[in-house]
């Protein structure tokens, strides 16, 4: 290949970076999917109830500020019995970016409810948005004693592992949450990136191109597939995908980088 293939693969380390947060995101879509009001018993609601049913709607319809205030007079309303609106308060919070605060919020759910494993769960994937991953696989650990057969779980937990280094527990995890769901994407994508990592280009692929199978509209799979595809040599087959990637992105800072990739491969 010439210097301008060369100059191309200079970006591999910088985007499969990148690829692992985006499936760390993904899997915390995931997680935040567990708990829903709807499991309520029916009969008269109490004010609290009613509180967390506004917080809720509110949430919904974008407002986030009017959904944490409901979930402030809810609290008020039921100190003791509070545990899902925290655990809702803490998810918001978390999606205002403000991570300490939504650690405080998922601590005091299992503060009151220690078997709550959705709060488990989203405490681990706030630990590991933070830097900790010991934290987070500990969490991760608890939600699984809990529901041993939560599939996002074990995605989560083995970006866990990656991070600490514990390869072979990372793809056992990844392979598990396969087994137990194999329509989710978020453990392909993870394995993929895993795959990628170590230059095990042909299941890379494999993983990416289940991950387009899927959902043909999730953006990151057709850039991480680029990737390998630039790994791999096949020149025009990246330059179709980076193309696909930039027709259904919308981060601008992704974008940019799919686009300085596509001109070192065109030019």
């Amino acid at each position: 290949m010439g210097s301008r293939w060369t100059k191309a693969r200079r970006w591999v380390p910088y985007l499969i970076g990148g690829a692992v947060l985006v499936a760390v995101a993904v899997a915390l879509g995931a997680q935040q999917g567990w708990f829903s009001p709807a499991g309520r018993t029916s009969g008269a609601s109490s004010p609290a109830e009613d509180f967390l049913a506004l917080a809720l709607e509110r949430a919904r319809g974008g407002d986030a500020q009017g959904a944490l205030q409901a979930l402030e007079v809810a609290i008020a309303a039921d100190p003791q019995g509070a545990a899902e609106a925290y655990y809702y308060q803490g998810l918001i919070q978390a999606e205002l970016g403000d991570l300490t605060a939504a650690l405080e919020s998922f601590d005091q759910a299992l503060t009151l409810d220690a078997h709550m494993v959705e709060a488990y769960g989203a405490r681990g994937t706030t630990h590991m948005a933070l830097g900790r991953p010991a934290s987070a696989r500990e969490d991760f650990d608890k939600a699984l004693e809990i529901s041993p057969d939560h599939a996002s779980t074990y995605v989560n937990r083995g970006q866990a592992y990656l991070k600490l280094g514990i390869d072979d527990l990372a793809l056992a995890d990844f392979n598990r949450a396969i087994e137990l769901e194999p329509t989710l994407v978020a453990a392909y994508f993870n394995r993929g990136v895993f795959y990628l990592q170590r230059e095990e280009l042909q299941q890379a692929l494999e993983d990416f191109s289940r991950c387009i199978e899927l959902d043909p509209n999730l953006p990151a799979p057709y850039f991480n597939r680029a990737v390998t595809y630039v790994q791999l040599g096949d020149r025009e087959k990246a330059v179709a995908d980076l193309g696909v990637f930039l027709n259904l992105s919308q981060d601008e800072e992704s974008r940019h980088q799919a686009e300085t990739l596509l001109q070192s491969l065109t030019e």
